[in-house]
């Protein structure tokens, strides 16, 4: 899933719940200003923000994982592992 789908996901999910900017602000202790740029795709969202946006939405994070992200995320680990087994660690 891209990064600017889940923005999407999220700020729909805002308008759904008709909760302003500045309310998800407050409630996620986001700072107003830097949500906006996030929502509008001027700056990257950290993680914890992320995990803070779903909270305050009450959208379950796991949501945004797809079966490829864990298919390349289990292929990168198989690969790791091997090298390391190939070094004798």
């Amino acid at each position: 899933m891209q990064y600017q789908h889940i923005i999407l996901i999220i700020d729909r999910m805002r308008l759904e719940r008709g909760m302003s900017v500045a309310e998800l602000g407050r409630r996620t202790d986001i700072d107003k200003k830097r949500l906006w740029y996030i929502l509008d795709g001027q700056r990257e969202m950290r993680v914890e923000e992320f995990l803070k946006l779903c909270i305050a939405l009450k959208i379950d994070p796991r949501s945004f994982v797809t079966r490829e992200m864990v298919e390349k995320v289990a292929e990168a680990t198989r690969r790791s592992t091997e090298r390391y087994d190939d070094i004798g660690i």
